[in-house]
């Protein structure tokens, strides 16, 4: 007769042959994971080589895409640089016409960076023909999967920004 609580489950018992297969799909995750910073990174730099600008600056604008607006301060938290680097950044992109800075809504001591309305940015992701693959990827998963899958990386992102943000111990 089992002994075990009724709202024990196996995938989570101690010992048994689910954590070991556990463990190995976190070994899996990890390594995928690995893998994929990697090749993210590579990615980066090419769709900035394709797009004319260099990978920070690329970064940059990919941050503002996402984020919407944000101040110069922020977007150098965000990017671990400094806010001296981050105005030279600001600087060419604005250049380029694809930023504004302006002032801040709440704070008029503060100044807000936007994307330009408009601006025709690079649109490098067809360039690398990442859409197109993107796509081919997905085809056999169900919008069942996909829900998931976002799911997921929404949550990768959330804890992953966590993970950023958080003090260093000193060591």
């Amino acid at each position: 007769m089992d002994t075990a609580p009724a709202s024990s489950s196996p995938r989570h018992e101690r010992g048994g042959p689910e954590e070991g297969r556990r463990a190995a799909l976190y070994t899996a995750l990890q390594e995928g994971g690995q893998r994929l910073a990697v090749e993210l990174v590579r990615l980066l730099h090419r769709m900035a080589d394709s797009s004319g600008m260099n990978p920070t600056d690329f970064q940059c604008l990919t941050l503002l895409q996402v984020s919407g607006t944000l101040t110069p301060g922020e977007i150098a938290e965000s990017l671990c640089m400094s806010t001296g680097s981050v105005t030279g950044v600001l600087d060419r992109l604005e250049q380029r016409g694809l930023v504004e800075r302006t002032r801040h809504p709440r704070d008029r001591r503060k100044v807000a960076v936007r994307l330009t309305p408009g601006s025709g940015r690079p649109d490098t992701a067809s360039g690398t023909g990442m859409r197109e693959a993107m796509v081919g990827l997905h085809a056999d998963y169900t919008d069942d999967d996909l829900a998931v899958i976002a799911d997921w990386l929404e949550r990768v992102g959330t804890v992953l920004d966590g993970v950023a943000r958080a003090p260093r111990p000193h060591t």
